[in-house]
């Protein structure tokens, strides 16, 4: 399950993206709304989403402005937005995607699964690093490998990649 906020201006813009996350992506909670840069700042301070669902032109303020009075983003974007003219600084902030309204079930549909496997193989990699921590926090060097003819022991500087 991944959390979601939908930013937008406009109450049957957020109606509908909500209506179709909740109608066609069961794996999505949305856990709040946003029309605002007051309502984004509060919402962003407090909660923790996986993905923001954000219009970028948010009446006489862009949702750029508000992303740039951020600390920082620890969250993922789908820009939903009826103007093509911001694509490019939209992706310089990693935007997993960026839709052009009004949008349909399959291209939300596509836009969650794009974030699931983001955040699906993100996660994986913290993963990996806090593993790297804690071994290298340890006497140990090594560490056992099951194969099919047995158990190797291989170096833990010699790990780059674990797949299961």
């Amino acid at each position: 399950m991944i959390k979601c906020i939908i930013i937008d201006d406009e109450k049957k813009d957020r109606e509908n993206l909500r209506m179709l996350l909740e109608s066609y992506c069961p794996q999505v909670e949305i856990i709040g709304e946003a029309e605002d840069k007051t309502s984004i700042v509060k919402l962003l301070s407090t909660l923790e989403p996986d993905v923001v669902f954000s219009d970028i032109q948010l009446g006489t303020t862009s949702v750029f402005e508000v992303f740039n009075t951020l600390e920082h983003i620890n969250f993922k974007i789908v820009f939903v937005t009826a103007f093509d003219k911001y694509a490019i600084q939209g992706y310089q902030y990693d935007a997993i995607d960026y839709l052009l309204k009004p949008v349909s079930p399959n291209v939300v549909t596509k836009a969650v699964d794009k974030a699931i496997n983001f955040i699906g193989s993100s996660q994986i990699n913290i993963k990996l690093e806090e593993l790297k921590k804690s071994l290298a926090s340890t006497n140990f060097s090594k560490i056992g490998l099951p194969f099919s003819d047995g158990i190797k022991f291989v170096d833990f500087k010699d790990i780059i990649v674990l797949e299961a």
